[in-house]
């Protein structure tokens, strides 16, 4: 059996438990992890609180000892509004040094379970939050006989995509962890030409509304980096902005349509970048003038991961815009389950849908132009490598005509060289015919014959002959035998080698 902790114990005593939905050990131990990875030690959070009868507004920032008395003042006199904002470390200056725990939000447990109980928070909404980071689903829940009765709840994730300022721009984006892994749509994305960051984050909602004391009490979970609080405090201003100004409807629910027009806003504002960045990309391609050097090679290789990288981001933004449409789908089928379908909220709610539309539909037409610029890019390296095949193709027959070329001196060389033999060896036949004859003629002209008396006269011709005619046999013998032995010779070697 597993062990007890104390947010097993915890979610089990909570009335909002249901147990045919959720399993306290499972709960209990996501809790513990979500515990120990993002909860600071110091708690620091936004309230927004105003009166129920002078409407008077309250905005005051919530150390670790000031919650309890709060919350405490909260039973004595129950307000109207009663909003707290939970986010990361902001940091207010470029100056500002951030706390080793400055990417945990800033609540700390015994802070959390507070707010969790005074709130009555859905332990379904806890279990969630504690996996902010997988799909997630949503709850519009009502519990009561009558409208005048109920008590709403209502809790969900918003996906948000935004672009800031690039946070890397003396470096390649390549050093950190999610600039080097840019094919992860759950990491940021660069966009080199835009100088801006597309950062994704989650931002959690609980709101639950108690119709018999008209009390709306709201839990904003902000999850987004606190480099940029600008954008993190710009819901909770706009509702404080919202509350003193006597034009907002005095519906309960308007918190809702200030978060979603926010987020439609950031999604516009990052979708219109990446499409700038996109253009940019395409107009590279279709330049006509396409160097055939190394860096093309190197555009090729950069452009063809950048492009990657985006398509999977657009396809993920997709997949996101789809879950805050049907978000924005329950929050209107809500109202009109509340009987409340002449509300302004609910008009304003239906405009906001018509934009998130449009906004999906400009990712859609985003993808499709990805994948077409990406069928550009390997036609134009298809291009490329056809012009090579052809330069190295020509270069080839070049090479081949050299060769030929010299095959054909080589065989003039070879046929003029046969013809120089064919003439040494007649002159040399020819030597071996005369040679002898001349060489006997040349020895008995010597005066040491000469003056011999027998063979000076004619009649000794013949000893000429009888010299010259074997010796010439001989020779002749002698140059059949030898070309014949080195005959036998060249096949013998050849089979040995």
């Amino acid at each position: 059996m597993a062990t007890s902790t104390p947010w097993r114990r915890f979610i089990r005593a909570q009335s909002s438990y249901e147990p045919q939905i959720e399993y306290h050990e499972a709960l209990g131990e996501a809790l513990d992890d979500f515990d120990a990875l993002l909860l600071a030690q110091e708690t620091s959070i936004w309230s927004i609180r105003t009166n129920r009868v002078t409407r008077q507004l309250q905005e005051v920032r919530l150390e670790s000892n000031d919650l309890p008395a709060w919350l405490a003042k909260n039973v004595d006199e129950p307000p109207h509004h009663d909003f707290f904002f939970v986010n990361r470390f902001l940091r207010k200056s470029g100056q500002d040094p951030d706390p080793e725990d400055g990417y945990k939000l800033r609540i700390s447990t015994q802070a959390l379970r507070l707010l969790v109980s005074h709130c009555n928070v859905s332990a379904s909404f806890l279990f969630a939050l504690s996996r902010f980071y997988l799909p997630n689903g949503r709850s519009f829940q009502s519990y009561g006989d009558t409208i005048g009765s109920e008590l709403w709840r209502q809790w969900y994730f918003l996906p948000v995509r935004v672009q800031v300022p690039c946070s890397d721009k003396d470096k390649p984006h390549k050093t950190s962890a999610t600039g080097s892994n840019q094919m992860n749509p759950f990491h940021y994305l660069h966009l080199p030409d835009i100088d801006v960051d597309i950062r994704g984050f989650q931002i959690a909602i609980h709101v639950s509304h108690d119709t018999s004391k008209e009390a709306t009490t709201a839990i904003c979970f902000n999850f987004m980096d606190g480099r940029w609080a600008r954008i993190v405090e710009e819901p909770q201003n706009r509702i404080s902005e919202a509350l003193r100004d006597p034009r907002t409807p005095p519906d309960p629910m308007f918190v809702h349509l200030v978060w979603l027009t926010s987020i439609t806003r950031w999604w516009n504002h990052a979708l219109h970048s990446v499409n700038e960045q996109l253009i940019v990309y395409e107009g590279m391609l279709q330049e006509e003038k396409m160097t055939e050097d190394s860096s093309v090679n190197a555009f090729y290789n950069e452009g063809s991961k950048a492009l990657h990288a985006m398509a999977a981001h657009i396809q993920r933004y997709g997949t996101e815009l789809d879950s805050l449409e049907d978000t924005s789908a329950e929050l209107a089928r809500w109202f009109h389950t509340l009987q409340r379908p002449a509300s302004a909220l609910l008009r304003n709610i239906e405009q906001v849908r018509s934009q998130l539309k449009a906004t999906n539909a400009f990712v859609k037409e985003q993808e499709k132009k990805t994948q077409n610029i990406l069928a550009l890019l390997f036609n134009r390296m298809q291009i490329t490598n056809d012009r090579r095949m052809e330069a190295i193709l020509r270069a080839t027959q070049q090479e081949a005509a050299y060769s030929r070329q010299v095959a054909e001196r080589s065989q003039e060389l070879t046929e003029e060289m046969k013809k120089d033999s064919v003439a040494m060896k007649t002159i040399a036949m020819m030597t071996l015919f005369f040679l002898p004859a001349t060489s006997f003629a040349a020895v008995l002209a010597m005066p040491f014959f000469s003056s011999n008396e027998y063979l000076s006269n004619d009649t000794a011709a013949w000893v000429w002959v009888v010299l010259t005619i074997p010796t010439t046999a001989v020779a002749y013998a002698f140059y059949h035998f030898w070309r014949k032995h080195e005959a036998g010779k060249s096949p013998q070697k050849s089979h040995r080698s």
